[in-house]
């Protein structure tokens, strides 16, 4: 964020209002590699969308909760927050809506403290594009592993590669990224949807 020319401020302000880390990493890589707004809010949106599947997740567990309350957890959610937050609610112990609130404020504040420190020491520090920029994918490929190997997350994540390497090719860069995860994404569906058909099928 400092090397897209953010002052510390603005470093805290999106680190404290936008609750996706990854989404953080993926608009400055892609300013800086010079892609339009369009397509970053496109990229962007695709890879957040998934919080949308969090809050739905989690909202059984706060049913007796206000209005209020839920709303109040679900526009502080974070990915960290929700696991803690899911696993306490699922195993029943003396939690609800305002200790999951207090959880998201305290990580919030610790990511937007942790990445205005960033953006300082990286003022002093020169620290090379090329590493910063591979801490995203890293990230994803951290997340990949920990996932239980299906047919499904496999098929996902070869035919996204796939669609990446073809998007490069033909040289339509503005929509490689929300491309790759539509692909992906859709394919993989319709894998499970015929194998899981055929399944049902020879089962009867």
């Amino acid at each position: 964020m400092g090397q897209t020319g953010m002052e510390p401020w603005m470093v805290f302000a999106l680190s404290s209002t936008f609750v996706t880390g990854s989404g953080q990493f993926m608009i400055c890589n892609l300013w800086l590699a010079g892609v339009p707004a369009a397509s970053i809010v496109a990229s962007v949106a695709a890879i957040s969308s998934r919080f949308a599947l969090y809050s739905a997740s989690i909202a059984p567990h706060l049913a007796g909760a206000s209005k209020r309350q839920t709303l109040a957890v679900a526009a502080t959610l974070t990915e960290e927050a929700y696991g803690i937050s899911l696993a306490k609610l699922v195993e029943g112990e003396d939690w609800g809506p305002r200790e999951s609130f207090v959880l998201n404020v305290i990580l919030i504040a610790t990511w937007g403290v942790s990445c205005t420190t960033g953006a300082i020491v990286g003022a002093v520090v020169d620290v090379p594009t090329a590493i910063a920029s591979f801490v995203c994918t890293s990230l994803f490929i951290c997340l990949l592993f920990s996932q239980r190997l299906s047919r499904g997350n496999v098929v996902a994540a070869v035919s996204g590669a796939v669609s990446v390497a073809v998007c490069k090719f033909l040289g339509l860069m503005n929509i490689t990224v929300p491309a790759s995860v539509v692909v992906g994404i859709a394919i993989a569906l319709a894998c499970d949807a015929v194998f899981d058909g055929r399944g049902a099928r020879d089962a009867r």
